[in-house]
């Protein structure tokens, strides 16, 4: 008996002291961990040394803790002898989630390293004999540090996993920066980073240029042999050439800071990441000068007054635009003179009658440059009938100092006078037609005539011609499309007024073009508009459909699905809305569900009659189960003489607003808790998720158990099975009474039940809901004595006592087992 209290007390006074810290005045000082910080001890050190300020780790299994004065021999690629995956493995561990206070992670992270260098020495050194790192720490921290053995085990072992998974890194890397000039735009090119080390990414700088997607002379997250479109920035015309560098960084290298320890352990600290700096220019000069020029078109040829209205497009002859250091485009001024003539210009110089009537000025935004016309509209309206000319001219001079750094010296552009897109004719007759029609309905266009007009009159004629996919609406009045016309019933006018046009009913869906034409009475055009002007569109278009389904009352309610129909409804034919109501499964995608199989309700058989734009509800559907249940609507158009119907409109499958999730209701229960033997108790179930005028039923069964026995629901333990309690909607529903004339433990199942019609007409309770067996809150106590309650020894102080018991044994069994292991770190 002494010999046995004797090694149970040495091996308490052990274990006190593993978990003592001790902090000699070495070079290498106890980190984080436990165990005992000497050479050699019962469980050794599992933890971290600090040298230098670093918590490193062991590296060789087996040998004595480095206590003693340690040797920093910097970062190395060959410590230990290691290969450069281990080497990459380890210093991720000790880079990563070494450089703790925590002792139960530096413990993981030491465990993990020695197995990554030694593995069998690391699984045997302390005596195990199994071949699982999870087993080699529990060997020894089991006795070390039980209350901290399974948190050592996961993270040790998880460490391990993803450091042997990174592979060998590289230790430092190199690399530079190269570009490419566009031979066609000298101001753009690529810039490319390039690395001998992969799987590296970092930063780009750049001197004299900015990445073309960003504007930014910046970049991050670059990555070499990748190129990146570049726009250079204009040097005052100044041969110049971009210049670029950057750091980059990838894994973690195959290296460690190297420690040693004479007649200790070799111990690792981090080496961290990879990372490198580049740098390169340009391998000749760039030159971005250019020479900007315009193009015109006025907006109408024939215009019945206003203002001057002129498309201006800017371009460059020669070179490409210039960028400004921020990523725009460099902005160009120009100005221009509108002159009038009486008589219509010709190509070449201003006539000496011209009337000088407006000056007008524009200038290119940086954001879109040269890319888009600019619209420019004289201050004041024209003075009267005649021939309007502009002439545009580009200084120089003018520009902005940025600008001109990218233009030659006294750079100088003028257009020339009569251009034919530079005329506009003052005329007085325009139009304007009906702009939404519907499809059987008239359609008229207005023509208005202004000012004078001969005195013999004029003849005015309409037509109207329908748009073709494929062709620009400019060209779309052709004798192939057209639809109607007064030609040969021309309306003649002797004085200036409105003129109303009508023409037959619009025939069908599609876009119509009016075009105008006003003659003497000689044959001689005065006026003819042009085609396709947006003024002189007619549309008849296809009315829409869109619809939202009504959010769900429950299970058992009613789903409905509203349709609103906008646009023309047409007047002439017949117009309906079905509505089709799919439940969708598990088994496809929501937007492939609405299959012929998972149809479970349509009114293709009797569509809802749409005779105007407004909301038109689906009829009601009441499903009989849960799910997930889209509504799709189709808006369908017959013509008259015609019996095949035209889908105008259709939804999509599943889409948000026409999908309805009806879930099964919730059922939630609890008994009485005791009762006495013969004395009725009760279950009581709240019922949650079902509509307001759903019916259902509640059943609940009672099963007899005995104390102690594990809760058995089986046909032979049934007690009672209750008549069905009526469900209407959520609510609280008891359960009728139930006695048991002997004591033990009632175990109680809910079940709620619905009715389902099937297809004979006979409806089948179907169980939506079905409790389980030893649920909590779902047992009655039956007891003699369970109204008046009895004195009995507590379980629990009698459970404690065993387990006492028990503990004292397992510790001293520990104890004469633990004499079997090796001391040796």
């Amino acid at each position: 008996m002494k010999r046995l209290v004797a090694v149970i007390v040495v091996a308490l006074a052990a274990a006190a002291g593993a978990l003592v810290a001790f902090a000699p005045v070495q070079a290498a000082s106890q980190g984080s961990g436990f165990g005992t910080w000497a050479p050699i001890s019962a469980y050794g050190w599992h933890g971290s040394m600090v040298i230098a300020g670093v918590h490193t780790y062991c590296i060789r299994p087996g040998l004595p803790a480095p206590t003693g004065p340690s040797a920093d021999h910097g970062v190395s690629g060959s410590a230990a002898g290691l290969s450069p995956t281990q080497l990459t493995g380890i210093n991720l561990l000790v880079s990563k989630y070494g450089q703790t206070d925590d002792p139960v992670q530096a413990a993981s992270v030491g465990w993990a390293v020695k197995a990554i260098a030694d593995w069998n020495e690391t699984l045997h050194a302390f005596g195990y004999g199994g071949d699982t790192l999870q087993g080699a720490i529990n060997w020894t921290f089991s006795a070390l540090a039980p209350e901290s053995n399974s948190a050592v085990q996961q993270l040790a072992t998880a460490y391990y996993a993803e450091a042997t998974s990174v592979g060998a890194g590289t230790v430092g890397g190199s690399g530079g920066v190269t570009f490419t000039i566009d031979p066609d735009d000298e101001s753009r090119g690529t810039v490319t980073a390039t690395s001998d080390v992969g799987g590296v990414t970092g930063t780009l700088s750049l001197d004299g240029a900015v990445f073309a997607d960003s504007g930014s002379a910046g970049r991050e997250g670059a990555t070499p042999g990748m190129a990146y479109e570049i726009v250079a920035t204009p040097h005052d015309g100044i041969p110049f050439r971009v210049h670029g560098a950057g750091t980059f960084r990838g894994g973690y290298q195959a290296a460690v800071r190297h420690f040693t320890t004479d007649g200790g352990q070799d111990t690792a600290g981090p080496a961290g990441m990879t990372e490198f700096g580049v740098e390169g220019q340009d391998g000749a000069d760039r030159m971005t000068t250019f020479a900007p020029v315009i193009t015109t078109q006025v907006m109408s040829r024939y215009v019945a007054g206003g203002r001057f209205v002129d498309d201006v497009v800017f371009a460059s002859a020669r070179g490409a635009w210039p960028r400004t250091a921020d990523g725009g485009y460099a902005p160009i001024a120009a100005t221009g003179t509108v002159y009038r003539t009486m008589t219509e210009p010709v190509s070449g110089a201003v006539p000496a009658d011209a009337e000088r009537i407006a000056e007008l000025a524009v200038a290119t935004f940086p954001d879109v440059g040269p890319t888009v016309p600019y619209r420019v509209e004289s201050p004041a309206e024209l003075p009267g009938a005649g021939f309007y000319t502009a002439v545009w001219q580009i200084r120089g001079a003018a520009q902005s100092p940025e600008t001109q750094r990218s233009l030659e010296p006294d750079y100088a552009w003028t257009e020339p006078f009569g251009e034919q897109s530079q005329i506009t004719m003052l005329s007085t007759v325009s139009s304007h037609a009906e702009p939404v029609v519907a499809v059987g309905a008239s359609m008229q266009d207005e023509i208005t005539v202004e000012g004078v007009i001969p005195a013999s009159g004029l003849d005015l004629t309409a037509a109207v011609f329908r748009a073709a996919d494929g062709i620009a609406p400019a060209e779309s009045c052709t004798p192939e499309t057209l639809v109607w016309s007064n030609a040969d019933a021309p309306i003649h006018i002797t004085t200036p007024g409105r003129t109303i046009v009508t023409a037959p009913n619009v025939p069908d869906f599609g876009t119509y073009y009016w075009r105008e034409r006003a003659t003497d009475t000689e044959g001689r055009l005065v006026h003819e508009g042009p085609c396709g002007l947006e003024s002189e569109t007619t549309r008849a278009p296809v009315p829409t459909a869109t619809t939202r389904a009504a959010a769900s009352t429950g299970f058992g309610g009613i789903l409905l699905d509203i349709a609103t129909v906008t646009g023309p409804v047409p007047v002439t034919g017949r117009t309906v809305l079905t509505f089709e109501l799919y439940r969708i499964t598990d088994a496809v995608a929501p937007a492939s569900a609405c299959t012929p199989e998972n149809l479970i309700f349509d009114t293709r058989a009797e569509p809802v009659a749409v005779t105007a734009a407004g909301e038109y509800a689906s009829p009601g559907v009441r499903p009989r189960e849960a799910g997930t249940f889209a509504w799709i609507e189709r808006l369908w158009y017959t013509r008259d003489g015609e019996t095949a119907a035209r889908l105008l409109a259709e939804g999509e499958c599943a889409v948000s607003e026409e999908t309805i999730i009806v879930d099964l209701p919730a059922v939630s229960t609890i008994a009485t808790e005791r009762a006495a033997t013969g004395e009725p108790f009760t279950d009581i179930a709240m019922v949650t998720g079902l509509a307001p005028d759903a019916e259902a039923q509640l059943v609940f069964f009672a099963y007899r158990n005995e104390h102690g026995a594990a809760p058995d629901c089986s046909a032979a333990r049934l007690l009672a099975e209750t008549p069905p309690v009526a469900v209407s909607g959520d609510g609280r529903y008891e359960s009728p009474s139930v006695r048991s004339d002997v004591p033990g433990v009632v175990q109680w199942v809910a079940e709620l039940r619905y009715p389902v019609v099937e297809g004979n007409g006979a409806p089948t309770d179907v169980i939506l809901s079905r409790g389980e067996c030893g649920e909590e809150q779902e047992s009655t106590i039956v007891d003699t004595l369970a109204a008046t309650g009895a004195a009995s020894l507590p379980l629990l102080a009698v459970a404690g006592i065993g387990a006492g018991a028990a503990a004292v044994g397992i510790a001293l069994a520990a104890a004469y087992a633990l004499r079997a292991r090796r001391t040796r770190r």
